[in-house]
């Protein structure tokens, strides 16, 4: 079968990244519990969907890297080599110099890279292994031959395998040195009806991973399979269907050979993403190969299965009908056009709302109503459609952690929460580089030495936490460590010193204000300059990136004890609800995730401490900000009474005095210009259903 397969690179890129993230993630599990056989499975399963994967695309280097490695793995599989921390870290370098490869490939980039050494170091392993079981040296470059027998391997065909220098080039394309048996199409066309002695046909159920992606791949390589132990008469769907990827998960294929039963089933098993084989019609079971049609199943079975009805067929996981596609991968930039295009629905929306108001026409507000349901549904089901698991991004770092706090001679357990959270997936780019900041802190500032954890009484090894949880209209991530904690008076002298605050200034702070000056550029706590920090570049980075995506970093920490980070993000940047507020005129929008109450205030109920204006809000003393004053207009007489917005930043709470509520709103969120973006207080810029144009409060900054 002459398949182009150029068409699917960019999915076997992604496949690959997937597999190459949960390898890093599995051997972190592997090295914590080494005798655990499922993870071991997991290991040998990625590798080996991997090689197939790459021989299918013909991607050379690829496969034979994952070759080599798959032969390590096998032994550590069975038993025959022991997991130890050099064959761990050799085979994490395997696994970068795999994501190099596909990132050259992604990138067309056309290098060769050097694997040698890698591969060299691999079969070392596996023949030192081998010999110290088998009490006999392997030659350094017979592993492919004398590789040890699979325990899920194929029964049949070992004598061709045997007489092949790469044992599973069966699933490269073809094209290859050696002869290529006749596949799907070409091998049913030419296949002859009449009975050959010794052979007996069977008619198979074949069901893929439910999370396959390139089916069509693994459906020839199924054909390639099946064909170099029997002849292939007919599938259903017909090859160009299944070529097409017009099926579900499970096909139908007749095949007659002179192997058994289990060897047929076996042989299609050990193929990547095969999750099931089961038999339709079994030997003899009146099946004669003369009344096998090439294009199809014979046709008493088929009225048969015609005559049980759709629910026998649905229950065998088959359909009476043309299978649908269930899903579509859709590139990140038609989403974001999509998005924008909903927010100019949504401005559009406000605006006839605003005429039909006006107007007072009956009927038209009956039609928009039922528009603005309908425009409501559409905005919600596009927010569903670019939202991700936090799991894409936190699926990296374990890896990290575990390279790090080796690198530093700390011993530490890494622990992920809430990875089925769900954010969009534009934020979820954004935020990888802060996280891995944040974690890079935590092992390398927060973590102290097992013996000085000994010696305060705590456990050798230290634990991280990495946690996502919803909190309102926003995502809460946290990174916290049980480590040494954070001395707040340490930092104090410190700023001091470096004359960032006097004297006087001080005394008028609280460990609260810590993080003011942790996210200062350039500050640094650190006594010494690594790899990893003491330059004073980092939280004033993630600060930095977490307020442009409209939320804010928020930092507790006890000394001794350890110390938390909390990443609060709203749940997508493009629409959200907003509190509309109008201050000397002009209105101004206030996110309403930030948003804790609002509430109405008379001049004489405010007072002063330490020469700053407060109120009194339910036995709480809140410090009071006029926005009117904060941006530059002029004061009105202050008599009377005035309404104020309570905004959460920071676990600290603050009124925001202003002239009017104008309610809520849902707004589309447009980014300011460049030379705008430098300018304190303001996060973006929204148009109102008057046309008007109306700027959005950074709360965080505009309280920092």
């Amino acid at each position: 079968m002459d398949m182009d397969i150029s068409q699917y690179k960019e999915l076997f890129i992604s496949e690959a990244q997937e597999h190459l993230e949960a390898l890093n993630q599995s051997m972190v599990d592997l090295e914590k519990d080494p005798g655990n056989p499922d993870v071991l499975t997991e290991i040998f399963r990625s590798a080996h969907t991997l090689k197939g994967m790459s021989a299918t695309m013909g991607f050379d280097q690829l496969t034979e890297l994952s070759h080599e490695m798959e032969n390590v793995l096998d032994g550590l599989r069975s038993g025959d080599i022991e997991v130890s921390t050099d064959i761990v870290d050799l085979l994490f370098g395997c696994f970068d110099m795999l994501g190099t490869m596909v990132a050259d490939i992604s990138e067309e980039s056309g290098k060769i890279l050097d694997t040698r050494p890698l591969i060299e170091a691999l079969r070392a392993v596996y023949a030192g292994e081998k010999g110290a079981i088998a009490g006999m040296e392997a030659p350094a470059g017979a592993q492919k031959k004398a590789k040890p027998k699979r325990k899920t391997g194929p029964a049949t065909g070992q004598k061709r395998r045997e007489e092949t220098s790469e044992e599973e080039v069966v699933e490269a394309v073809p094209g290859g040195e050696e002869e290529e048996p006749e596949v799907a199409a070409e091998a049913i066309a030419e296949a002859p009806l009449e009975e050959v002695p010794g052979e007996k046909p069977w008619r198979l159920l074949v069901t893929l991973d439910k999370d396959c992606v390139l089916k069509s791949v693994r459906v020839f390589m199924i054909f390639k399979k099946l064909a170099q132990i029997g002849r292939v008469i007919s599938s259903r769907p017909s090859v160009e269907d299944l070529e097409d990827e017009k099926f579900d998960r499970s096909f139908e294929v007749v095949v007659s050979t002179k192997e058994g039963l289990e060897s047929v089933r076996k042989a299609l098993l050990t193929i990547a993403e095969v999750h099931e084989v089961e038999v339709v019609s079994a030997e003899g079971a009146e099946m004669p190969v003369e009344e096998v049609a090439a294009g199809g199943i014979i046709e008493d079975e088929r009225e048969k299965e015609e005559a049980a009805g759709d629910q026998s067929q649905e229950a065998a996981g088959m359909s009476t009908g043309p299978v649908r596609t269930q899903s579509v991968r859709v590139n990140i930039s038609r989403l974001d056009n999509l998005m924008n295009l909903i927010g100019e629905l949504v401005i559009n929306r406000t605006r006839l709302q605003e005429i039909a108001s006006s107007m007072n026409i009956g009927e038209l507000k009956e039609a928009l109503a039922q528009t603005a349901r309908l425009t409501a549904d559409l905005q919600d089901e596009v927010m569903k459609t670019r939202m991700v698991p936090v799991e894409h991004i936190f699926n990296r770092f374990p890896r990290m952690v575990r390279d790090l706090a080796k690198s530093r001679e700390k011993e530490v357990d890494f622990v992920i929460e809430g990875k089925d959270i769900e954010l969009d997936r534009t934020i979820l780019d954004e935020i990888s580089d802060p996280l891995m900041h944040l974690l890079r802190n935590a092992v390398d500032h927060g973590i102290d030495s097992p013996e000085e954890r000994e010696a305060r009484g705590k456990p050798r090894r230290g634990s991280i936490r990495l946690m996502a949880r919803r909190d309102r209209n926003y995502v809460s991530i946290e990174v916290s460590d049980d480590g040494k904690g954070v001395d707040a008076q340490k930092i104090f002298d410190l700023a001091e010193s470096n004359g960032l605050m006097s004297s006087e200034e001080r005394k008028a702070l609280s460990e609260d204000d810590i993080l003011r000056f942790l996210a200062m550029p350039g500050f640094s706590s650190a006594e010494e300059v690594s790899g990893v920090s003491g330059r004073g570049v980092g939280l004033d980075v993630v600060k930095n990136k977490v307020e442009s995506l409209g939320g804010m970093l928020i930092m507790q920490s006890v000394k001794g004890e350890g110390t938390t980070f909390a990443l609060k993000l709203p749940l997508t940047l493009a629409i959200i609800q907003a509190l509309l507020v109008r201050v000397r005129g002009e209105i101004y929008a206030i996110p309403l995730g930030v948003v804790a109450e609002t509430a109405v205030i008379s001049s004489h109920e405010v007072k002063y401490v330490s020469n700053q204006e407060v109120i009194f809000l339910r036995d709480e003393t809140l410090p009071l900000m006029r926005l009117g004053r904060y941006l530059g207009l002029p004061d009105e007489n202050g008599q009377g009474s005035f309404p104020v917005v309570v905004v959460e930043v920071a676990l600290k709470s603050v009124a925001i005095a202003v002239d009017e509520l104008m309610g809520q709103q849902e707004i589309v969120i447009t980014s300011l210009d460049r030379f705008l973006k430098r300018i304190r207080g303001f996060g973006g810029a929204t148009i109102l259903g008057t046309g008007e144009v109306a700027l959005i409060l950074d709360i965080p900054t505009l309280l920092s």
